[in-house]
């Protein structure tokens, strides 16, 4: 059976709290990168610190058992070189610039979020700031009941992530202690996340990421969604 066969119509689970990713799941494509470019695009001058973030681009690329932690202190090289000296005024204007060039939602992802919105936690490896944004952008005055994501704070004069919201640590204690009915995303570093939820759904895979998903989480559907 193809992945498009398999899945069937939208139906939202029962009652219960809902656990979303938010890139390549509620929104197509990956904002979190795509902000970075953005900045790089307009910013230009720290295409002088492409070394560096070559740098951390490799360190993020390294197998988790060469290095601890080298998710977060690659993305965090990337970071640093492409908003060193960005104010705060000048993030805040950037992201809504970003915001503004976003595709928008999924067609299933809104009729969740508006029909399902009060029960909805969005955990996203983005910063927080930019998936709220771009949430209030496209559901203005319906945001879900909770967003969370990386929170970034400025070191050595440029943004990192304090906290990299990806993986195994999308499973905060707030988390924990939910029993979700659903939990959804197009990733397989999302599988501790989706392991939670009662019923599981995989958006847009590829029939090999469904069947690596399957092994670890029997219960998960495909779900074919679009703009």
């Amino acid at each position: 059976m193809s992945v498009s066969s398999a899945v069937s119509p939208l139906e939202w689970p029962p009652e219960g709290w809902i656990l979303a990713d938010f890139d390549d799941t509620l929104a197509p494509d990956d904002s979190h990168a795509g902000l970075l470019r953005y900045i790089l695009r307009r910013r230009i001058w720290p295409v002088l610190l492409l070394p560096v973030i070559a740098l951390g681009g490799l360190i993020y690329l390294l197998p988790s058992r060469w290095l601890p932690h080298q998710r977060r202190w690659g993305i965090s090289l990337i970071w640093w070189a492409i908003t060193l000296g960005l104010s705060p005024l000048c993030w805040r204007k950037l992201v809504r610039a970003y915001c503004r060039t976003r595709p928008g939602l999924y067609k299933e992802a809104r009729t969740l979020l508006m029909t399902e919105g009060d029960r909805c936690w969005v955990i996203s490896a983005s910063p927080r700031a930019l998936v709220r944004a771009q949430l209030h952008r496209q559901l203005p005055g319906k945001l879900p009941r909770r967003i969370l994501g990386s929170r970034m704070h400025y070191r050595w004069g440029g943004l990192v992530p304090h906290f990299y919201c990806h993986g195994q640590h999308k499973i905060l204690p707030e988390i924990l202690a939910l029993k979700p009915s659903l939990a959804l995303s197009d990733s397989l570093h999302d599988l501790p996340l989706l392991v939670l939820g009662e019923q599981a759904w995989l958006i847009n895979p590829t029939p090999a990421r469904l069947q690596t998903a399957r092994v670890s989480v029997p219960q998960i559907e495909p779900k074919s969604w679009s703009l």
